[in-house]
């Protein structure tokens, strides 16, 4: 009896909806691919069919337009710019091995130019959403920057010396240890500290103590600086 091995099914890793950063790559590939010089590049090339011997040995690195489909969808490209790199292969292969005059490399020169300056506006378009969406997060990070030392100022106890030991931990850059006073330098606070110390102040502010006197009240400085003054953690209380 003879056994036959099952075909490998391919499992691509964007089943649905490509991450945002493939998606305009994959919308380039399809106009390319949809232009009537694009048939020679579509798959790969067949040389034993054509009678090529001589191509694998002068192509090291054979590209083509469906290979690079196939790969947007199995997850190959890390940046647009990877997935660049194996279009502009395709190109270069083809200009490497067929003469200028002929039909491929003509055809592949136009290709290029017509490649070039798609990438070109996507390129210019991502980074222009980039530096938006840098400056929204900036935005947010200067809120909760402020958020946190408002929160501060109505935190003590042992609220306050989580929120220094979280700090002293995870920051340690961040604090400044005097006698009797422990500066926060909110700025040095990483994002993912900034916000999971704010989510616990917000949860425990309002369970707080009344805030200390305001000569010793936490405070923000124009350098924004936040100084806690921190009293050694005082134990639960002790029923008489």
């Amino acid at each position: 009896m003879s056994m036959t091995r099952k075909k490998k099914r391919s499992n691509p890793r964007f089943k649905g909806k490509l991450p945002d950063y493939m998606q305009g790559c994959f919308e380039i590939l399809k106009s390319v691919q949809a232009k009537s010089d694009a048939h020679p590049f579509l798959e790969p090339v067949d040389w034993k069919r054509f009678d090529l011997p001589d191509y694998p040995i002068i192509i090291k690195r054979p590209m083509d337009l469906g290979t690079i489909e196939k790969r947007i969808f199995d997850g190959f490209y890390s940046t647009a710019n990877e997935f660049a790199l194996d279009v502009r292969l395709v190109w270069s292969n083809a200009q490497k091995y067929n003469l200028p005059m002929s039909d491929i490399y003509k055809m592949s020169e136009s290709l290029s130019r017509f490649f070039e300056r798609r990438f070109a506006k996507l390129a210019k378009s991502t980074i222009k959403n980039k530096r938006k969406r840098q400056a929204e997060l900036r935005e947010v990070s200067r809120k909760d920057r402020e958020l946190f030392a408002t929160y501060l100022e109505a935190l003590t106890g042992e609220h306050l010396f989580h929120v220094v030991e979280t700090v002293k931990e995870q920051c340690p850059g961040a604090l400044i240890e005097q006698s009797d006073a422990v500066n926060i330098e909110v700025d040095k606070i990483d994002t993912s500290t900034l916000l999971d110390l704010v989510n616990y102040m917000h949860t425990n502010h309002l369970k707080a103590r009344p805030p200390p006197p305001s000569s010793q009240k936490p405070r923000l400085t124009e350098n924004k600086q936040s100084t806690a003054h921190l009293a050694p953690p005082q134990n639960k209380r002790q029923r008489t």
